[in-house]
């Protein structure tokens, strides 16, 4: 583990005691959740032969994030947020051990299975509303400032070494093992997970608590007021969620399809959907660990931020232009390279500039605003595939231009390029943090 010197001699590390149990029990838990992801995607598909049954798990588990991301948001301010990780994990754990239980007891009753499966996803997405917003507002309070965007590309990197693994590997071991067998191991890598976080020291200021129903309700609806003026008096922080939720709404349509583009268009097998998702996700860890490393201006930050974004655009008009294994793996990689620059960084600026009592509140918000239009652009690109009879390049196309007339927008806004060129270096940081009064009468 890699030591920096600096501030009189103190010792700077990036795994800290507790970033490292945080990553290694996440590291666990993504394994096993990978894996179980792609088991059930198989075994759905062996039980049922439908895929809108397949659509069906997707949108249940991306509803209660809409509903609930900014009260978890809300309720990571409030409350201990390490209590919050660790009882999550818990939660999960427990519901992937009751799940395998019926996969063991009742092989011979896959509807109970099912509808069983169904009412976990849509816990597990209600207990991801909590976590998600708890660790994004943890990671700046266990990581010295100028590790956070190293700690940023390592947490996501990590998880892009987990799909890696899990698309090459899932379907060999669901193979093997068995459904069964893997989502009892997703069950035991979630209690590992929770273990290992109970250790873990996260500092936090938590409000006293409102002893009355009606307090705690009305302080909840200010909370949730607050967090939406904060991002609404704003005006770059406001533009830059809004570009943002933009790009991922266009961007849903090229992994939604890519089933249908693998078939019809490359004329594939089956097992080229993985490879493709696979090498995504390569790029998007060599992303996230270069931009982990790379020192950059803030200028030069900005600049890069902006022109990757544009790329990816163009690179989805040229996946709808080309048909050749080659080309379109390299653009497929290169646009998961982008993706995860550009992801690092934006977090890390969203962390640094916003105050550790606000954080919980800003994560919420912007996960709610992207999560509702993610099923929708499911919903609208299904659509336009069966109106368009499965065009495909035709739909990759489109998707394309409007990311490009995006990062055209981002280009002329000079309150977006300015918080994008956001100087948060230890000397500027706390310029940087936007206080005022809404803030202070948090």
């Amino acid at each position: 583990m890699k030591i920096d010197k600096k501030n009189n001699g103190e010792s700077i590390k990036l795994f800290n005691r507790n970033y490292f149990l945080l990553w290694q029990g996440q590291f666990m838990s993504r394994i096993g959740s990978q894996v179980y992801l792609i088991a059930m995607i198989i075994w759905i598909k062996e039980a049922t032969d439908s895929a809108s049954l397949l659509g069906l798990m997707g949108f249940i588990g991306g509803i209660p994030a809409v509903l609930f991301s900014i009260v978890g948001g809300v309720f990571a301010d409030r409350h201990s947020r390490k209590k919050i990780i660790v009882f999550t994990d818990v939660i999960n754990g427990v519901l992937m051990l009751t799940l395998a239980f019926l996969f063991y007891t009742m092989p011979e009753s896959p509807s109970i299975i099912i509808t069983a499966l169904m009412i976990i996803i849509f816990i597990n997405s209600i207990t991801g509303s909590y976590f998600i917003p708890a660790i994004s507002a943890s990671i700046p309070d266990i990581v010295h400032k100028d590790k956070l965007t190293s700690a940023n590309s390592w947490s996501q990197g990590s998880q892009q070494i987990v799909s890696i693994f899990g698309l090459a590997l899932g379907g060999l071991l669901y193979t093997l093992l068995g459904a069964p067998l893997l989502v009892l191991l997703n069950g035991m890598s979630f209690i590992f997970s929770a273990v290992s976080e109970s250790f873990i020291t996260i500092p936090q200021v938590i409000p006293e608590k409102k002893k009355r129903i009606q307090e705690q309700f009305e302080t909840f609806i200010k909370d949730i007021k607050i967090g939406f003026g904060y991002i609404w008096e704003r005006s770059g922080l406001k533009k830059l969620v809004l570009t943002s939720v933009l790009t991922n709404f266009f961007s849903v349509p090229i992994a939604l399809l890519l089933p249908f583009y693998v078939d019809d268009v490359m004329n594939l097998d089956d097992s080229w959907l993985g490879y493709f998702l696979a090498i995504s996700a390569l790029g998007s860890l060599v992303g996230f660990l270069i931009s982990g490393t790379l020192k950059l201006s803030p200028k030069a930050r900005m600049r890069y931020i902006i022109f990757f974004i544009f790329l990816d655009g163009l690179f989805y008009i040229l996946l709808g232009v080309f048909s050749i294994i080659v080309p379109v793996l390299l653009i497929l990689f290169t646009s998961g390279f982008l993706a995860g620059f550009v992801q690092v960084h934006i977090q890390t600026i969203l962390q640094i500039t916003t105050e550790s009592n606000m954080r919980g509140r800003i994560f919420g918000f912007i996960g709610t605003i992207s999560g509702a239009l993610i099923p929708i652009g499911m919903g609208v690109a299904g659509f336009i595939a069966d109106l368009t009879n499965k065009n495909i390049p035709v739909i990759y196309i489109g998707s394309g231009i409007f990311i490009l007339i995006i990062s055209l927008y981002i280009v002329g806004s000079k309150d977006i390029r300015d918080f994008l060129a956001i100087d948060y270096s230890p000397t500027n940081v706390s310029k940087n943090i936007m206080t005022n009064n809404i803030a202070e009468n948090v």
